[in-house]
């Protein structure tokens, strides 16, 4: 893909996500009609960042942050799938214990790999509202315990051909089932970092043919 056509690419998707601010609109027991200006303000800076071609990292933590200010007691990880489609990778989660972010960066994939590990192998949201309880974190119990955090619910970050890109997630220091508010957030969550990681793999893949 020449830059011309990726240009177009990238304008294509950022119309798209701009329907998305447009539908997440109010965001009822979430945010308020004062800072739903704040929040696509918010969203429009972050489709800047991918715009202007910076990390990926600190475009997926500052989406992490924008999506985390909506809601104090929310905290949220943006994971990658590794190259090999098996693996879990750190992408962005600024408010999570450290500790908590080096066990789950490597580790795989699977049917039974708490929620993001999970989320990913399905391709399918996975809502775990206790993480003490739930046979999906058997493997995972003691690390989330250890991070103090119980519930888990996390979505797959797809690609606009329908690829597996990583997952969203969305965590809570005390066991918790959604409401129904946080799928707004969810959608433009995904969307905006979907967007960002199929832009740098794009840039990618256009560097490794520039320099054949």
């Amino acid at each position: 893909m020449d830059d011309s056509n990726q240009s177009e690419a990238l304008t294509e998707q950022i119309k798209v996500s701009d329907a998305t601010q447009d539908q997440a609109g109010a965001l009822p027991d979430i945010t308020t009609h004062q800072n739903e200006e704040a929040f696509r303000a918010g969203q429009s800076k972050v489709l800047e960042m991918i715009s202007a071609n910076a990390p990926l990292g600190e475009i997926l933590e500052s989406l992490v942050l924008l999506i985390e200010a909506q809601s104090p007691e929310m905290l949220c990880s943006v994971l990658l799938l590794s190259d090999d489609g098996n693996h879990i990778r750190h992408g962005a989660a600024p408010s999570l214990p450290e500790q908590y972010v080096r066990a789950v960066d490597g580790a795989p994939i699977g049917p039974k790999n708490g929620s993001c590990g999970t989320a990913m192998y399905r391709g399918q949201p996975v809502i775990v509202k206790d993480i003490l309880k739930d046979p999906l974190w058997e493997d995972y119990r003691d690390v989330a315990a250890g991070a103090g955090l119980r519930a888990c619910w996390s979505t797959p970050i797809m690609s606009g051909r329908g690829k597996v890109l990583g997952s969203f997630a969305m965590y809570y220091r005390e066991p918790r089932t959604p409401t129904g508010d946080e799928a707004s957030l969810t959608n433009v969550a995904t969307h905006i970092a979907g967007i960002a990681i199929e832009h740098q793999r794009d840039q990618e893949a256009l560097r490794g043919m520039q320099g054949e």
